[in-house]
Order: structure tokens, then C-alpha cells, then sequence
């Protein structure tokens, strides 16, 4: 029976390399010694508990060719869909490995870019496996060594699902195989190994004897051969070789397979023994040649291998993160696949790189934010590409001005006054005039303007007014204007919150809103305002004096406001409830008692205004007991804690607290843990808050050490150091704790800090760029703190730099 050849939908090399390893491998015969192999192979495959297995023997044993029968057998049978990956010249490098590990993602497929196909593949085709009603997956990886050490293996395989079993084959003895055991991302446990034993080379073919007979120095086209990544074409082996490749094949045709006019090694064995006759000066030539050639056919493909290998400066590898590089990419049948796997592995190597290098830093966020960028203009249209190889569009522009504003503000406002910071602003403020919707624009300008200082600031402030009386709703207007009152010159400010206020007064909308904005005013807005207001109709008059009771803090407008309040209070209205919630940090004795009888009529809504008005009367003498009485245990604690600040035996109260805490189950300790955290923190009792969650696993720890560590200065830096291990072990699947800690990267260590930097940067590199550039999820501007702690100021400023580079580049 005749097994047809597999057919591989990946890009043109990759399928040709299957094509040809598959001819090969089937083509010989194998003897005892591989067919008792084959044999143990077959038994492995039936062990339940052994998905790993490692193939291994010396240089001259078939080792890929037994893989290959493992291969047909079981797609004769039907309980595996097995796929035979053969690591040999087109698919040497990672890119490859995922074409073909893509190639079963073909049906169904909605598009996506290359990492988030391999995440794919890791996640729901080998670690979770078939699904019911499909065939186990077997996966046969000969001859890893030949890709080493330029693939991430554990990235694939540290995990597997219960139907899926993974083949490697490896040269060298037992050793060596147990040594490929972590490399691979194995389970040394669940690894069954097998050796190869080897007769004489099966005739004909040897590589040594047919070195021997062709001379003792290896012919050129050899050497070259050798040290390729990939096939050469005919015209590039003559272009390097400066002859004609007949005169060059004289004596060696028998070592050589030519497919589709290009031309490689008939085995890996065969070229290992070629390159280990090489000298270092043969060596370096061939590779010189191989780089001197076109620069859209072998070094586009392979440029960033060698470099890998010969361990070139980190400037060496910025040529692979350019537009040019990407058009080269895209003329190739791998298209952007190849483009994005240089990315990744450039961006790896300038994180590598840090803590020190500003450069690095610059580099690797470039290639994050062009990866996004790349990710935003793949699409698909043809569903019998290849997969990864998708045409890109760029037809919708990609650039988010109003994102490119806020992650240039965002560097630039954690750079120290200079030069340098000020070019990075006016580039936000350059982006800022570009934004199209007005309120947009209004809103980033003034975020910047709180950023700049003295008149520049005030200037950009009138920038964001200008554009908020532009808004078309009469109501929106106003308020937009009100929130710009912050940022003027007081002045400036008064007459635009009066004018705000009189157009609301005015039929624009309710007045009362204003009491959403007074956090913006600064006092002499709200001293101004004060008169205006008190003209206002009752309800809305109540709601905006306590509003600006709460900016002025004065006692005797305190009072008035209250009264007002009283006066005007509707239960069950939550606009009342934020207005009320205002004044409570403000009223004497008497005031909070009575609003303490107010509170019941804002139903489930009260328990929030118990537990501010019990740490006021605490504060002036008052116990309030009665009102500790009717709360829950959770909210208890909550106005215990609160009221620490004013205790005058704080430590009476913490034993009260404690006692509580000890009669909660572990978890609902974590839920109090959060509600004390910031008094208790402040106290230096963060150690003793752990202490309440001892039980409890890493997840729960690392979000408390971040918290605690937000409001305890003390021991912050001990906090964040320890929380950084748990995020560094959980961020790859969920980047959101690292995030968490990025408030406190000054505290990081250095070599932690930028481990965490290429975690996030992975998660930002796999978005699409306008949610990189900033967002709420892992975004450019949310990185600044980490920047500024692992390169300083110049780090920052060559982050900014680059986010104008790709924003041109992908416009």
C-alpha cells in the first residue's frame, strides 16, 4: 500500500521540505535494528502515561527515516492524525515550525496573526489535544539539533493534552537525549527514551566515504551549502560562487538533492560533516557570501539566524525592524510570517539586553509597536493560502492619534524637565491637534496641559477650551468647559465655569450636574462660583454648594450646605447619595448624627454612608456604637479601620479589628484584607494582613503584596520585591499582575524589572497597535513607570521617539 504524501497548506519552502523529507525517509528500507525500533515506538504509542518520547543514536543511524515509517503507519491506522516535522533546510527556524503546526489550523480559520495562531496551536491543539470525535495527535520532530538553538520549543510542548504524543529525534548517545529532555519543554517523568543502534552506513551515501573521495578539503559550494540555513537557488550558488554551478557539483551530485531549482544537503548528517571539516576562515567566507547575495532572497529569510549565531551587536539586528524589511518579507511566499518571527526574536534580544541600554529599550518597543501594527493590516481573503501568509491591507488607517497622544504624554510626563521632555510634548501635542472629534481632542490636550507647566500649560488648556466650544450639544459643551477650569489661569478659569454655569442655568441642562466637575475646580473657582450658586433653584442649589463645600473646606460653608441639603433630600435618589457621601468627611458631631438618620432612606446604599460618618464621629469624640451595632461584620471592620487615623488607643481598635478578622473564613479575610489595607497598610501592619491569607495560593498573595505595598511607604520596597516573583510566574497567561505592580517599578530589581518588561511587551506586541499605544489593558503608556526604571530618561525619550516612527510608518 502506497501512503500519499502528506499535504502541508504553509508557505511554498516549508511545503517543499515536507515534500521532499517524506520521499526520502519512505523511500529507504529499513533494517532490523530500525524496525525493532519502530517497533518500541509503536509500543510507546500506546502508553497512556508517556506522551514525550525521545528518539536518539549516532550520526550515521536513520533516526529521521524510523520517524517517517512511525509516521505512515499510524496514518494507515485511524486513531492518530499524525504529522512528521522534519527539521532540515526550509525549516530550520521557528517560523517554520508554526507554518506547519499551523497548516492543521486551515479549517475554520478566521484570521489572526502568527503569535496568536501559535498560541493557538499551544493552547488548544497540543496542550487541551482533539477534541471528542477527532484522532489523537502524534507529532514526529526529527533531527531538533539542526534547529538549535533558534527555536523556543518549551513554548510548544511543556504542556500536552491525554490524546497527544510528541516524537523527537536527537544524535548523540543517552546523555545527550536526557539533556534535550528540558530543552524541548519535556516532562522528564512522562519522556520514555529509545535508542538507535547503528550498523555501517547503508551504501550508498556515506557521506564520509564520498568526502574522502571527492579530496580532503570540501568543495566550495559545499561549504556554503553547509552553513545555509535554507536552499540556495541556482542563480544565488553562482552569484556567491563566481561559477558556473555545473563546474561546482563536479564529484558531489551524490551528497546534494536539487527540488524546484534549488539545491541543499541529501541528509543533516551529511552536512554536519561538511561544516565540522570547515576551518574558521572557510566558515566566515561562506557566510559572507550568503549575506553579500540580494537583499529580498537568502538573507531576508535568514539574515537574523546568523546574526543569532554570531552573536552580533544589538544595533546589527534594528535593520530587521524596518519598513524595507517588511516589503522584502512580503514579495516572499512566507510573507508576514517570517517578518513577525524576526520581530519577536529581535524584540527577545533587546530585552535581553536591559536594564542599562536605552537603545535596547528603544528597539524592543519598536518592534512591540510593529508587530501591533503589522497585526492591525493582516487580513484574510483567500481561504486556500497558506496559513499565515495572508495578503495585508492598508487601506483604514491604522493611527490613532488621540492614542499616540496619551502614550506620549504618558512617557513624557515620567522624564525629568529638559530638552528631551519637551520634544516629547510637542510631539503628544502635535498628535493632539490631529485628533478629529472634537471632545477627544479637548479631553488629551488638557491631560497634557496638566502635564506642562506655567504659561505652556495654560496655553494648551485654551487649546482644549477652543475645541470644547465646538461641541455641538448645548449641555455637553458646558460641561466639557467646566472641566477645563482646572488647567487655566484662575481668572480665565472663574469666567468660564460662570459662563458654563449660566448656560446650564439657562436651559442648556441641569445646574445641579455641576456637582459631577467640582473635582476639577481649583479653590478660587469654587470661592467664586459660592454666590452664583446660591441663586440657583433649591435642589440644584443644595447639590453644588455641598459640591464646593467639599473643594473649600470651610466650616461655615459646610454648614450652609448641609442645611441645604437637609432641606432638599430626596431618599432613594443616588444623586443624593454621591452628595450626601461628599459632605460626611466635613460635618461636626451634630451634622453627621443627623445625617446618620438620613441615611436609612437610601435603602442598601446607607451601609456606604455608615461606615464615612462612624470614623467622623470617632474623630470628635462621639464612639458610635450604636451605629458600629447595626452594621454587618464586613462593613464593621471596614468603619473600624477607617477610624484608626483618629483612635486615641489604636491599638485597642486593631484588637477589635483582628477579632473580627479571626472569626472569617481565608477567603472572606482576602475580600477584608482590601477594605483595611489602606489604614492598616498606612500603620505598617502589612505583614500582619498577610498573615490573615497564609492559606490561601500565589494569586491571592501577589494582589495583596501590590495593594499593600500602595499604602504602606515603609516597607513598599520589600512588598513590591516579593510580589515580583508571583507576577513574573503568572504574568505570561495573565500580564494584568504584572501591571498591577508597575506603580512600583522603582522598587523592582533590575534584572526582575526586565524580565517583566518582556512579558508585557509579548502582550502588547499581539494586540493591534491603537490598543498598544494605551488602553486599559497591557498598552505603551501604562509601561512608562518600568521605562523610566530600567533606562531612565533616555529610555523614555526613545520610546517616544519610536511610537512617531511607526506612527508614520503604518499611518
Amino acid at each position: 500500500m502506497t501512503t500519499p504524501r502528506p499535504r502541508i497548506p504553509a508557505p511554498a519552502p516549508v511545503e517543499r521540505a515536507c515534500r521532499c523529507a517524506w520521499d526520502e525517509a519512505l523511500r529507504a528500507t529499513l533494517d532490523p535494528g530500525e524496525q525493532s525500533a519502530l517497533a518500541a515506538l509503536g509500543r510507546w504509542i500506546e502508553e497512556p502515561d508517556r506522551p514525550y518520547a525521545i528518539l536518539h543514536g549516532p550520526r550515521p543511524s536513520r533516526r529521521a527515516v524510523v520517524a517517517a515509517h512511525l509516521v505512515r503507519t499510524q496514518r494507515e491506522g485511524t486513531t492518530y492524525a499524525a504529522t512528521l516535522v522534519p527539521i532540515a533546510p526550509d525549516l530550520r527556524l521557528e517560523r517554520d515550525l508554526v507554518a506547519l503546526l499551523t497548516s492543521r489550523l486551515l479549517a475554520g480559520y478566521g484570521g489572526g496573526s502568527p503569535r496568536s495562531l501559535r498560541m493557538r496551536i499551544a493552547e488548544e491543539h497540543v496542550r487541551v489535544g482533539p477534541t471528542e470525535g477527532e484522532p489523537s495527535l502524534l507529532l514526529a520532530i526529527t533531527d531538533v539539533e539542526e534547529a538549535e538553538p533558534l527555536v523556543s520549543w518549551p513554548a510548544l510542548f511543556s504542556a500536552v493534552g491525554p490524546r497527544v504524543k510528541v516524537l523527537a529525534t536527537v544524535e548523540g548517545d543517552d546523555a545527550a537525549a536526557r539533556a534535550w529532555i528540558q530543552r524541548l519543554g519535556f516532562d522528564s517523568a512522562r519522556t520514555r527514551i529509545h535508542p538507535l543502534p547503528t550498523g555501517p552506513w547503508p551504501a550508498p551515501g556515506d557521506p564520509a566515504a564520498l568526502l574522502a573521495a571527492a579530496g580532503a578539503v570540501p568543495a566550495p559550494l559545499l561549504g556554503l551549502l553547509s552553513v545555509a540555513y535554507g536552499r540556495l537557488r541556482q542563480d544565488e550558488i553562482t552569484t556567491a560562487l563566481g561559477v558556473p554551478i555545473e563546474g561546482a557539483l563536479a564529484g558531489i551530485e551524490p551528497l546534494l538533492t536539487t527540488i524546484d531549482g534549488t539545491y541543499a544537503f541529501r541528509t543533516n548528517a551529511a552536512r554536519r560533516e561538511v561544516e565540522e571539516r570547515l576551518d574558521r576562515s572557510e566558515r566566515e567566507t561562506s557566510i559572507r557570501r550568503l549575506l553579500s547575495l540580494a537583499p529580498d532572497g537568502y538573507p531576508c529569510a535568514y539574515a537574523r539566524a546568523h546574526l543569532e549565531q554570531a552573536a552580533a551587536p544589538l544595533q546589527a539586528f534594528a535593520a530587521l525592524v524596518t519598513e524595507e524589511h517588511l516589503a522584502r518579507w512580503m514579495a516572499r511566499p512566507e510573507g508576514y510570517l517570517g517578518f513577525v518571527a524576526d520581530l519577536e526574536r529581535v524584540r527577545r534580544r533587546a530585552v535581553g539586553a536591559l536594564p542599562m541600554s536605552h537603545e535596547a529599550t528603544a528597539l524592543a518597543v519598536r518592534a512591540a509597536l510593529v508587530e501591533a501594527s503589522v497585526n492591525s493590516c493582516a487580513r484574510r481573503e483567500d481561504d486556500d493560502a497558506p496559513v499565515g501568509v495572508e495578503p495585508m491591507t492598508r487601506e483604514t488607517p491604522i493611527a490613532d492619534e488621540r492614542r499616540q497622544a496619551r502614550a506620549l504624554t504618558a512617557l513624557g510626563a515620567a522624564m525629568a524637565a529638559g530638552p528631551a521632555r519637551a520634544e516629547v510634548l510637542e510631539w503628544a501635542k502635535d498628535a493632539a491637534r490631529r485628533i478629529p472629534d472634537v471632545e477627544f481632542r479637548g479631553d488629551v490636550l488638557l491631560s497634557l496641559a496638566e502635564v506642562l507647566e506655567g504659561e505652556a500649560g495654560y496655553t494648551v488648556a485654551r487649546e482644549a477650551l477652543t475645541a470644547f466650544r465646538t461641541v455641538e450639544n448645548a449641555e455637553d459643551r458646558a460641561h466639557q468647559m467646566l472641566v477645563a477650569t482646572g488647567g487655566l489661569p484662575t481668572e480665565e478659569g472663574v469666567a468660564v465655569a460662570r459662563e458654563a454655569l449660566a448656560s446650564l442655568r439657562d436651559g442648556a441642562g441641569d445646574p445641579g450636574d455641576i456637582d459631577c466637575f467640582s473635582k476639577y475646580f481649583p479653590r478660587a473657582v469654587a470661592e467664586a462660583l459660592w454666590p452664583d450658586v446660591e441663586a440657583l433653584p433649591g435642589p440644584a442649589r443644595a447639590r453644588v454648594l455641598a459640591a464646593l463645600a467639599g473643594v473649600l473646606g470651610d466650616p461655615d460653608r459646610v454648614h450652609a450646605a448641609f442645611a441645604a441639603v437637609e432641606q432638599h433630600i430626596e431618599p432613594y435618589g443616588l444623586q443624593w447619595h454621591w452628595t450626601l457621601k461628599q459632605l460626611v468627611p466635613l460635618l461636626d458631631a451634630p451634622e453627621a448624627r443627623r445625617a446618620a438618620k438620613l441615611a436609612p432612606g437610601f435603602g442598601e446604599h446607607a451601609v456606604e454612608l455608615f461606615e464615612g460618618l462612624i470614623p467622623r464621629l470617632r474623630a470628635q469624640g462621639d464612639p458610635a456604637e450604636d451605629l458600629l451595632e447595626a452594621l454587618p461584620e464586613a462593613s464593621r471592620v471596614r468603619a473600624l479601620a477607617r477610624s484608626l487615623p483618629f483612635a486615641t488607643d489604636p491599638a485597642r481598635l486593631q484588637a477589635r479589628i483582628e477579632a473580627a478578622v479571626r472569626k472569617a473564613k481565608p477567603l472572606d479575610r482576602y475580600g477584608l484584607l482590601f477594605d483595611v489595607g489602606p489604614w492598616l497598610g498606612a500603620a505598617g501592619e502589612s505583614d500582619a494582613l498577610l498573615a490573615w491569607i497564609a492559606p490561601l495560593g500565589d494569586a491571592h498573595h501577589l494582589s495583596a503584596l501590590g495593594y499593600l505595598a500602595s499604602h504602606d511607604p515603609v516597607h513598599a520596597p520589600d512588598l513590591a520585591r516579593r510580589a515580583l516573583p508571583l507576577a513574573l510566574r503568572l504574568g505570561a497567561d495573565e500580564p494584568n499582575r504584572l501591571l498591577a505592580l508597575l506603580p512600583l517599578a522603582r522598587h523592582l530589581p533590575p534584572e526582575g524589572a526586565a524580565a517583566a518588561f518582556g512579558l508585557l511587551l509579548d502582550a502588547l506586541a499581539a494586540d493591534i497597535r491603537p490598543a498598544a499605544l494605551a488602553g486599559d489593558g497591557v498598552s505603551l503608556d501604562r509601561l512608562a513607570p518600568l521605562i523610566a526604571a530600567l533606562a531612565g530618561d533616555e529610555g523614555l525619550a526613545g520610546a517616544a521617539r519610536e511610537v512617531v516612527r511607526v506612527a508614520a510608518w503604518f499611518p
